[in-house]
């Protein structure tokens, strides 16, 4: 899977001596979204980045190659070997995942409805019989029996 992203900005932040933060704001070209990455990094005495690594294993490829460049700077990454590498499925499957997760949803939803509908269904059914049924009773003469 490739990706090209646009680092927008960089934010380095000494959280305590010897350990540091660093924090890229990226574009996805491909849908434009704004993304963040997070890194840790250690720092020498003098505050100079030794090392950085990634907090999640699955963007490590992704801030090995942003060490690489600038803010402004547009690159495209293949994270196909990574991922085969570590058994991570593909983000397509998730979409495809994703889709039956909301036509299961649907069909649940459908459900709800039919049975909601059916209920009002019998419900006018019943209003429309017992609207006739006085009508007719009111159309019949009244018959007086006598007892003996």
């Amino acid at each position: 899977m490739q990706k090209t992203y646009t680092i927008q900005s960089l934010v380095c932040t000494e959280m305590s001596p010897g350990k540091g933060s660093m924090v890229w704001q990226l574009r996805d070209s491909a849908d434009d979204r704004v993304r963040k990455v997070n890194g840790l990094s250690t720092l020498d005495k003098q505050g100079v980045i030794e090392s950085v690594r990634s907090i999640y294993t699955r963007e490590a490829p992704l801030v090995e190659e942003l060490l690489l460049h600038q803010e402004g700077d547009t690159f495209t990454i293949d994270f196909t070997g990574f991922n085969k590498v570590q058994g991570y499925i593909d983000r397509e499957m998730y979409a495809n995942m994703q889709k039956c997760e909301r036509l299961s949803c649907m069909v649940s939803k459908l459900w709800k409805t039919l049975a909601v509908v059916g209920i009002l269904v019998v419900l006018s059914l019943g209003w429309m019989l017992n609207t006739s049924m006085t009508k007719f009773s009111q159309q019949q003469p009244l018959i007086h029996h006598e007892l003996p």
